[in-house]
């Protein structure tokens, strides 16, 4: 496993399935200012904090089975502020593939490159396991996009429609790889 990174604002750190059931609440408390915000991360405006819980704790299988890893940063007085799921293939034909996903950092904590230490931590546990291939989606035109293509990470594709933004209306997705070799 990678060693934590530590600045001033956060450390960066993956969560064992222990640590991962206890900050479901804060997870969930994550997602919900994501979206109030604007960002389109599986939920509409009006989310509540209970249906968030709910998919996060949807995903707590694949952390204990090792299939996801979920990096988080926290602040200094321990609360979740960003988080990087890393989700590894299952397929026999692509041990070499991993999807990133759940890049959200609140907006207390933005604009102190804790989305790019994330994002640098998810890849380097992935390429300490053989996974050099990575692909994710975001909201086009997104800040997201802007952090993900100065991250050397190269568009494959829009999709027009793709999910409904936070507010309700369709929206299209851009796709993004990058190959860690």
């Amino acid at each position: 496993m990678p060693e934590a990174a530590e600045s001033s604002t956060a450390t960066v750190r993956a969560l064992d399935p222990a640590a991962y059931e206890g900050a479901i609440p804060q997870l969930a408390d994550l997602v919900v200012d994501a979206v109030e915000s604007g960002a389109a991360v599986n939920f509409l405006h009006g989310v509540r904090a209970e249906d968030a819980a709910a998919w996060w704790r949807g995903r707590s299988g694949g952390i204990v089975d090792g299939t996801s890893t979920l990096f988080v940063a926290v602040d200094g007085i321990g609360r979740v502020v960003g988080t990087t799921l890393l989700t590894r293939s299952t397929n026999q034909n692509s041990p070499h593939r991993a999807e990133i996903g759940k890049v959200i950092v609140h907006t207390d904590a933005r604009r102190q490159g804790l989305g790019r230490r994330l994002m640098e931590a998810a890849e380097a546990q992935a390429r300490s396991e053989g996974r050099w291939l990575l692909f994710l989606d975001t909201e086009t035109g997104s800040d997201a996009e802007r952090m993900y293509r100065a991250l050397g990470w190269h568009e494959a594709g829009t999709i027009p429609h793709y999910a409904m933004s936070a507010d309700g209306m369709p929206a299209p997705a851009t796709w993004y790889w990058k190959d860690l070799r």
